[in-house]
């Protein structure tokens, strides 16, 4: 009987139910036990995609399609060598991303860009443990036409990030526990192009926020800029 290397961990929340049993390392990094498997989150970040399906080799990761803005994961993924791939509701291939994928790794794939020029994109996540009272964040830009970003929020004096361009994503910043007001601008004119109000970051935790959405949307689309969080742990 052939087997699917790909078993489904969790569906449709994040990291945080299976790195419960989690210890730390004498690194400060998350401690899990290891079970020569790598860890992967897909998440839809392209607007007016439609349904979409993630494929590892030829084995379909998410059952269900994956519409606009959702995400799920974590799964677990056979080492070595592999090839992620998008498909639509038809089977097409729609694009496709190598990978290598150690003991342990965890990584995240978004599909990105507009419908038309539809890509795939993978970024390596850390579960570097926060310092005492404080949580980590990334912040990556998926809005197809927006600027580079700068990003602020309230009570942190230095900017979070201040030349974020689409399909970057920063390190993992630290940031002190407690709710802020996220402010997102255009780097080079100042424009504010997003505020996220009460974005609560609770102690030892780690978050993505991307961005998504068109600063100007096309005609039809009513999908406008603005951010999705995702908790890594």
């Amino acid at each position: 009987m052939k087997l699917n290397f790909i078993t489904k961990l969790m569906m449709g929340v994040a990291i945080t139910a299976s790195l419960a049993s989690c210890s730390l390392d004498d690194d400060n990094n998350y401690d899990i036990p290891q079970q020569n498997v790598a860890r992967g989150l897909i998440a839809n970040a392209s607007p007016s995609s439609g349904n979409l399906y993630f494929f590892a080799d030829e084995n379909q990761v998410n059952e269900t399609a994956l519409n606009y803005a959702e995400a799920r994961g974590y799964y677990h993924f056979r080492l070595g060598q592999r090839v992620l791939s998008l498909k639509d509701q038809s089977g097409t291939v729609l694009d496709t991303v190598h990978v290598t994928l150690r003991d342990g790794d965890y990584f995240s794939a978004f599909a990105v860009n507009t419908f038309d020029d539809i890509e795939l994109v993978s970024y390596t996540d850390s579960l570097e443990y926060p310092e005492a009272n404080h949580a980590l964040v990334r912040f990556i830009n998926l809005s197809p036409d927006a600027p580079a970003i700068k990003i602020d929020a309230t009570g942190i004096t230095q900017s979070l990030a201040t030349d974020v361009a689409f399909k970057d994503a920063t390190p993992f910043i630290s940031v002190p526990r407690g709710s802020r007001e996220i402010r997102y601008t255009n780097a080079q004119t100042g424009a504010t192009l997003f505020t996220d109000t009460n974005v609560e970051f609770s102690p030892g935790r780690i978050y993505t926020i991307y961005t998504k959405g068109f600063v100007t949307p096309p005609t039809g689309s009513n999908e406008t800029f603005s951010t999705k969080l995702l908790q890594n742990y």
